[in-house]
């Protein structure tokens, strides 16, 4: 009897795969932000905003990336007491200042007094030469032209509401792809700027990559155009013929973090990932010339 409730159980779980799998899918994201994607080739997304080479979200870190060839300058935004939103990607100055102390307890007029040159992640000395913790609305004045990433860093609605500002204040609604790990921060962003394109938050990226394992994904509803993922995670290969697939399908662009070496940026180029977020502009320009050269 088990054996059979068993066999008919499986047979309706076939016949479901069958009949979802011939079903049509949604229909293809699409947003105005890819429009100026290069094509043919992968983005080069410099994380940080090319903090392989000056100290981390700083506007000089942000010059040299543009200048090594970046297509997309990748920051993260932390907000003051006062409601102004930064470049830092910690909590804290504490690890890339020469000051210590929690951002959102700190008004903006203080934070401009630390030295973001100090202590570089990468441990190199910059110290001296004037390197700020810039606010994001005079990063984005300063490139008006660039394309960003811009990471919420806050899980809080003030964050999300401040990022929306500032987009809309820099006219950069089509320059400009939001994303957060956090849930709730990209919903709060979403209702108060739906024009602006944005990422998978950490639960919908791990419900698409699950759905296309078994062949689902095409059926999800989906709010963001870009799929945020490191090549793998907790022993699972995230980057596969099969998930690239899926979201090629669905429209969605898949940028991969955070590639440093030569031989891993190659690798995924060749599956065909639509960007690669690296702290070395410079080896992943190079990596993606070779490509486009041997055709």
């Amino acid at each position: 009897m088990i054996a059979r409730i068993a066999a008919i159980a499986g047979a309706a779980l076939a016949v479901g795969a069958i009949l979802a799998w011939l079903a049509p899918g949604r229909a293809p994201a699409s947003h105005a932000y890819f429009d100026a994607a290069p094509e043919g080739r992968a983005e080069i997304i410099a994380h940080g905003g090319g903090q392989g080479a000056r100290p981390p979200n700083t506007i000089v870190a942000l010059e040299a990336a543009l200048a090594m060839g970046a297509d997309v300058l990748e920051v993260d935004a932390q907000l003051t007491r006062d409601g102004i939103l930064i470049l830092r990607h910690d909590a804290t100055l504490d690890r890339t200042t020469d000051m210590s102390g929690r951002i959102a307890d700190m008004d903006y007029s203080e934070i401009a007094r630390a030295d973001a040159g100090a202590n570089d992640v990468a441990g190199r000395d910059f110290s001296g030469e004037g390197i700020r913790a810039p606010k994001l609305s005079d990063a984005l004045a300063a490139f008006p032209d660039a394309r960003w990433i811009i990471e919420i860093k806050p899980d809080t609605e003030e964050a999300a509401r401040a990022m929306c500002r500032d987009i809309r204040a820099a006219g950069a609604a089509t320059r400009a792809l939001v994303a957060s790990f956090h849930d709730a921060a990209m919903a709060a962003f979403r209702r108060a700027c739906p024009e602006v394109a944005t990422s998978m938050s950490s639960r919908e990226a791990t419900r698409f990559v699950l759905a296309a394992y078994v062949g689902l994904a095409k059926f999800l509803p989906l709010e963001a155009v870009a799929l945020q993922i490191p090549e793998e995670s907790g022993g699972l290969r995230l980057v596969t013929p099969r998930t690239i697939g899926a979201a090629r399908r669905r429209g969605v662009r898949m940028q991969i973090w955070t590639i440093n070496d030569p031989e891993d940026m190659r690798r995924l180029l060749s599956l065909g990932v639509d960007g690669v977020m690296t702290d070395r502009v410079d080896l992943l320009k190079d990596a993606v010339d070779a490509a486009k050269a041997s055709g």
